[in-house]
């Protein structure tokens, strides 16, 4: 009973919910957009993604819009899906039931079928409200949309109305500003036509004046060639147009150091020992391409590209510790003695089985006296073996230490500079092209770098390593004053060809000032008026070279005109102060050159030349230098100083350079030179309040526009103040003198 009441219900609830079972291979498709469409032969839909529906949800979902049959779809399974679910629990319950009666269990299947009836109507009606809805929605939807077209379609036309009044009105104003461009036009042309008559007035005035201006220049040219012609030399007939390289053996400072230019077949090269006025113009008269090589200057310099302070150990002491060789050793002495000992019972054991022979053993007794004997003869060499050993191990434990000294080593910094070091020999070219004459000044230069390692400690384990690794002063010292390799003409013409910018020589008077040959004074008759010709005699008028325009390296300062006499004096060791004496002499102390292997003095121009000692007096703390460039010469004072006068010290204290401080004379005494060894107050100073420092050595103490004094030192700051002395200017001319 209880299976039959089962089928009942189940049979009773698919035929209310799927009444169209027979019609369920009917199949169709919902894609992601909401678009069904059938399945024919195909058991799959189009696309992945697409949902596969049956008839019964097509019938369900295709009253919705198709925004909407996705989320219907769902609900509608979901609904259906619980009802089934419902159903299965309901048959499973029933079954668990044991029914009093066949009358309860039929009114138990009466009241379930109705509940599950009213549950599918009210699925039914709900659904049917809900497609209602929709229905009206989509109504409501297309009613606002027809009204919504027809307000667009009124706006349209009242833009089109109001376009077509704007186009009438723009026509209108093109048509009035087409009228008034026309009429512009016709002005334009009018005054274009009075314009163009203008214009060509005024060109044929301009093209008169033009060629009165062409004239005028083209007599300026030729006078201006006539004045140039009377500065030039002029060519004799018989010219050599090839090119002639002449040398001239001018005696500088340094001139050992310059490089020997070897002739060759291919060029003229000759050299000179001398040049004057008549030698200048034969040679530019008689050669139309030549080349006149001039030593100027012998320069080498140093520059620390970079610093390093690597670390290195010093030996600072030893102290005594344990030899762990001994253990090794007496551990190998053990050894050898337990070997030598087993092997001595060896041996005996052997020995004593090889002599104990026993007659009435036979055979027997005859093996193991063999026996004995062989054994006897291993454990001997053994033994030997182990005696040995422990005559080495007893050997080498006397003769090792039972102590070993081992090093005490520290830490400490030296310092290695990487200097880049220079040398260049300076030459000054003239060159004459078809009597053009240029010049310029042309290195041949040498370069190489150094490391040189500073405070070295000679305790230093690797001591010798490091001094071999390293270069030394003397060495860099040694390389500046070594003589630049030999070149020949060929090469020598070839850096003068790679050359640019060379500096034009208009004439032969600035010529003849390059070449530091006096210029003659020409006279020249200056053209007079017929007035002045009839009472005036002709005025003679010098011609003369402009000099050139010193101007300060300062571009905010204007240096005093003092330190045109001025220089900075440089050496490996340090830097002071020097002035001219003469054009090509300069003094300053002795002990700011001392031991310097290379001297290079500058002026306030920044021009760098060499220099070497040509006199010194060590007395009076004085030398005297000669240079390849020049300078202006100081005045010295003459007469008796006052004091309480006011002095000023020029020079370059603590490299600052050409700097001025002002002080009085506080007093003029003798005192001890510095180089004194007996102490003996045998020179005489200036005493003054003129600050005086490191780098002012050397330079001239001031008083007005003459000299006074050399500047020499400055007692300790820490011991005095304003204590500072110069030379005495009689000092200076005793020297100068001798």
């Amino acid at each position: 009973m209880k299976n039959i009441g089962n089928l009942i219900i189940s049979t009773f609830i698919l035929f209310l919910l799927i009444p169209t079972l027979s019609q369920a291979n009917d199949k169709f498709c919902l894609n992601k957009n909401g678009f069904i469409y059938p399945l024919f032969d195909s058991e799959n839909c189009d696309n992945k993604d697409d949902e596969k529906i049956n008839k019964n949800e097509f019938s369900h979902i295709i009253d919705y819009e198709k925004n909407l049959r996705i989320s219907e779809l769902k609900k509608f399974r979901e609904t259906k899906t619980n009802i089934v679910k419902i159903i299965e629990t309901n048959i499973q319950s029933n079954e668990k039931k044991i029914l009093p009666n066949k009358d309860k269990e039929r009114k138990n299947i009466a009241k379930l079928a109705k509940e599950i009836n009213d549950k599918a109507i009210e699925a039914k009606i709900e659904l049917k409200n809900k497609k209602t809805l929709v229905k009206i929605k989509k109504k409501k939807e297309d009613q606002e949309k027809r009204r919504l077209a027809n307000k667009k379609n009124q706006k349209l036309k009242k833009q089109q109305r109001l376009a077509a009044v704007k186009k009438r009105k723009d026509d209108q104003e093109r048509r009035k500003l087409a009228n008034k461009k026309k009429q512009e036009l016709k002005n334009q042309k009018k005054l274009a036509d009075l314009e163009k008559k203008r214009k060509n007035k005024e060109l044929k005035k301009q093209k008169k004046l033009a060629d009165l201006e062409k004239k005028r220049k083209k007599e300026e040219k030729l006078k201006a060639e006539k004045e140039k012609a009377k500065n030039k030399i002029l060519n004799v007939e018989n010219v050599n147009n090839n090119l002639k390289v002449l040398y001239l053996n001018k005696k500088i400072v340094k001139n050992e150091l310059f490089p020997k230019i070897n002739p060759s077949k291919e060029i003229d090269y000759s050299q000179l020992e001398n040049l004057d006025e008549g030698k200048v113009k034969s040679l530019f008269a008689n050669n139309s391409n030549l080349i006149l090589i001039i030593p100027k200057d012998y320069d080498s310099f140093s520059n620390i590209t970079s610093e390093s302070e690597l670390t290195s150990k010093y030996l600072a002491g030893t102290r005594s510790v344990p030899n762990p060789e001994i253990n090794r050793i007496e551990t190998e002495l053990r050894i050898a003695e337990r070997d030598y000992i087993i092997a001595e019972r060896k041996f005996q054991r052997a020995t004593n089985a090889a002599t104990n022979y026993n007659p009435s053993g036979g055979w027997a007794s005859i093996f193991n006296q063999w026996a004995g004997l062989a054994g006897q003869t291993a454990a001997g060499q053994q033994r030997d073996n182990a005696r040995q050993r422990l005559e080495k191990w007893s050997a080498k434990l006397s003769s090792t230490p039972m102590y070993l000294e081992n090093e005490i080593l520290r830490n400490y910094n030296y310092i290695v500079h990487k200097i880049k070091a220079e040398k260049n020999a300076i030459y000054q070219i003239i060159q004459s092209k078809n009597y053009n004459y240029i010049e310029k000044n042309i290195k041949i230069s040498k370069n190489k770098n150094y490391k040189i390692a500073y405070n070295i400690d000679p305790e230093d384990k690797n001591y010798e390593t490091l001094l071999n690794k390293y270069s030394d002063e003397k060495e860099l010292t040694r390389w500046q004053n070594q003589k630049l390799s030999n070149i020949s003409i060929n090469e020598f013409i070839k850096i003068i060809e790679n050359e640019n910018n060379f500096n034009e020589i208009p004439g032969k008077n600035e010529l003849y000032a390059s070449l530091n040959i006096k210029a003659i004074e020409e006279e020249t008759t200056e053209e007079l008026s017929w007035w002045q010709k009839l009472f005036e005699s002709p005025k003679k008028k010098k011609k003369t070279t402009a000099s050139l325009n010193k101007q300060s390296n300062s571009s905010f300062e204007l240096k005093d005109a003092r330190f045109d006499s001025v220089v900075i004096v440089k050496t490996e060791k340090g830097l002071g102060s020097g002035f001219f004496v003469s054009k090509d002499e300069i003094l300053t102390n002795y002990h700011v050159i001392e031991k310097a292997s290379t001297i290079t003095v500058t002026n306030k121009f920044n021009k760098r030349s060499s220099a070497v000692v040509i006199k010194k007096d060590l007395k009076r703390d004085l030398a005297l230098l000669k240079t390849n460039t020049t300078g202006k010469p100081v005045v010295f004072f003459e007469g008796q100083l006052k004091q309480g006068e006011q002095v000023e010290a020029l020079g370059h204290p603590k490299g600052r350079k050409f700097s001025l401080t002002k002080g009085w004379i506080s007093a003029i005494r003798m005192e001890s030179g510095g180089y004194s060894a007996i102490n003996e107050k045998n020179v005489l100073f200036i005493q003054t309040d003129a600050a005086i420092n490191h780098g002012n050595s050397g330079g001239p103490l001031f008083y007005k526009d003459k000299v006074v004094g050399v500047n020499t030192q400055g007692l300790s700051k820490k011991k005095t103040e304003g204590m500072n002395f110069a030379v005495h200017f009689s000092e200076v001319q005793k020297f100068l003198r001798k």
